[in-house]
């Protein structure tokens, strides 16, 4: 494939995975709240009380979306430096992925939830642990 075309394939990833947790800080702030979509944790709640586990909720989701679209748009080399587009999308993968873990409260939106989670896994596995993808495979 181009590797102008993988560029923004990985880019748009990046930004849809980061707009896609907007419902998180929005159901954090009390925004947007439904039966299935809500900020209660299966831990935190009963841990922490719900008033301390919203602002978790609320951190936790608020990083993955401004780290996701920070690591989105430093991977296109636009606004911020292309180099640290790999330490932003991991910096993003792990409140994310501890978000989808601890604040997971229904079968609602499934396929999101699990395309939230490939994401991640696709970051933390192939930065981390694969060294993948390598800067030659987008012309850089």
């Amino acid at each position: 494939m181009e590797p102008s075309k993988l560029r923004l394939i990985f880019s748009l990833i990046l930004f849809v995975h980061g707009v896609g947790h907007i419902q998180g800080v929005l159901s954090s702030l009390g925004v947007f709240n439904t039966d299935t979509w809500h900020p209660r944790s299966w831990l935190f709640d009963r841990l922490l009380g719900e008033k301390v586990s919203r602002i978790v909720a609320l951190v936790l989701w608020g990083f993955a979306v401004l780290g996701s679209l920070a690591a989105a748009f430093a991977f296109l080399d636009f606004g911020l430096p292309h180099g640290i587009w790999r330490a932003l999308a991991v910096t993003a993968a792990v409140p994310s992925s501890l978000g989808l873990i601890f604040y997971w409260n229904s079968m609602a939106m499934l396929f999101n939830k699990l395309g939230a989670i490939a994401v991640n896994l696709w970051i933390l596995v192939g930065i981390l642990i694969m060294n993948w993808p390598s800067e030659s495979d987008f012309g850089f």
